[in-house]
């Protein structure tokens, strides 16, 4: 996944996950169409929604003029920490990668 930070029309920051490509270099029109969105949204407001009959998600573009969202002063890594938080594998030393070495 490729995580981005985002922001809804009510100021509501969130992370918004995008599938990347499997091992394959394969992408489906599902996770294509989210990350076009996601790259779209970074200088412009969209309504994002599934389109069952497309396959796909389709973006509609406001057509009135929206202020620049404000964004939280939290960095990323914070946002990460909030998202996340005790899932959140910071460290080599974490337990869940401790044990998928087989150390504990």
């Amino acid at each position: 996944m490729l995580l981005h930070a985002a922001i809804n029309r009510q100021g509501v920051t969130f992370l918004w996950p995008v599938k990347l490509p499997g091992p394959d270099g394969k992408i489906n029109e599902w996770h294509r169409s989210a990350q076009e969105a996601a790259e779209r949204a970074m200088t412009r407001w969209l309504f994002v929604r599934a389109n069952m009959n497309l396959g796909a998600y389709e973006m509609i573009e406001a057509t009135a003029t929206i202020p620049d969202p404000v964004w939280p002063t939290a960095t990323f890594k914070e946002l990460l920490k909030i998202g996340f938080r005790e899932s959140l594998i910071d460290s080599l030393d974490h337990p869940v990668l401790k044990r998928l070495r087989g150390e504990s």
